[in-house]
């Protein structure tokens, strides 16, 4: 479906869950802390995907807080994937229940994989996260033998781990997969520290031949090949370069609530109409048109938005 701003939104991030199993500094240092929310059924997610479809949107990523700890996950995939009009399934993971559900979702239609790793070494990850780094390289490992398309998500911030970036990048040497590196956003917990933008990360290439390249799988990520390199690197600059204008992309909360812009405060309540499809249909394509032509991140330095992001859907 093309917006008002001639945008064509043909990609959906959808969150089942705001609970993680982690605490990362950033997000949740205290860890989830339950609100009650009435997360969206496997029914309701098919209901809202396959109004999507109708509406030209052919790629879904299932999101979270932490997508795995779904009981109930492999049959979200299963069901997703039963909808016609859907070519791509994604997820975003923080890996430390991927080795075990990795096979059992590929059975079942999932194509790629993001990873959030901010680290890797073991005693900063328990430091950072609360979790074990071992079980997130286990199931990165398995992601890439089963020939899923593979990206690590990289948050570098000032003082905290902006020390490993060329230890990330060497990921690439000899590996097919994307490192990419995320400018951190002030929203939540994130407001409390400095991250790095692009052009910090650029010097860090010395003198490298890195030659920019298409982004096959479409979003707002920069990617650049390094020779002799069997992956990519890419950078998604939320904070130094805008990318609204050639946003695709819009996002469903886990207790049903259509976000058409990540940092602007308006949110449209699907669930009324989550068993009618015409009427579905029709919110979705309302909201969808009327898409924010942009954030307004680079001026005010802080996100508009009512949510944090664990409860937006990362």
């Amino acid at each position: 479906m093309i917006d008002k701003f001639n945008r064509d939104i043909n990609y959906a991030r959808i969150s089942i869950t705001d609970a993680c199993n982690l605490r990362c500094l950033y997000c949740m240092p205290n860890g989830y802390v339950a609100k009650h929310y009435n997360f969206l059924s496997k029914e309701e997610i098919k209901n809202i995907v396959v109004a999507l479809s109708k509406l030209g949107v052919k790629r879904i990523r299932i999101t979270g807080g932490e997508p795995l700890i779904r009981e109930d996950i492999i049959e979200v995939i299963k069901c997703i994937n039963e909808v016609e009009g859907i070519e791509d399934i994604g997820i975003t993971t923080n890996g430390i229940l991927l080795g075990e559900k990795i096979s059992e979702l590929v059975k079942y239609g999932l194509k790629r994989v993001n990873i959030s790793l901010d680290t890797l070494r073991e005693d900063r990850f328990i430091t950072l996260t609360g979790g074990d780094l071992k079980k997130v390289i286990d199931g990165l490992n398995k992601a890439i033998d089963l020939g899923l398309i593979v990206k690590v998500n990289m948050i570098p911030i000032k003082g905290i781990n902006d020390d490993e970036i060329e230890d990330f990048i060497e990921m690439t040497k000899n590996t097919n997969l994307d490192v990419r590196f995320i400018e951190l956003m002030p929203i939540g917990e994130g407001t409390k520290f400095k991250g790095i933008t692009k052009d910090d990360i650029m010097k860090y290439f010395k003198g490298a031949n890195i030659v920019k390249v298409e982004n096959n799988g479409g979003g707002p990520s920069e990617v650049y090949r390094l020779d002799g390199h069997a992956g990519r690197v890419g950078f998604i600059t939320t904070m130094s370069h805008s990318f609204c204008d050639r946003c695709n992309r819009i996002r469903i909360t886990s207790d049903g609530k259509l976000k058409t812009c990540l940092h602007n405060r308006d949110e449209y309540d699907l669930r009324p109409y989550i068993n009618d499809n015409n009427k579905l249909i029709d919110v979705l394509k309302y909201g969808i048109y009327n898409k924010y032509e942009k954030h307004t991140l680079l001026e005010d330095k802080i996100s508009k938005s009512s949510r944090d992001m664990v409860r937006t859907g990362g």
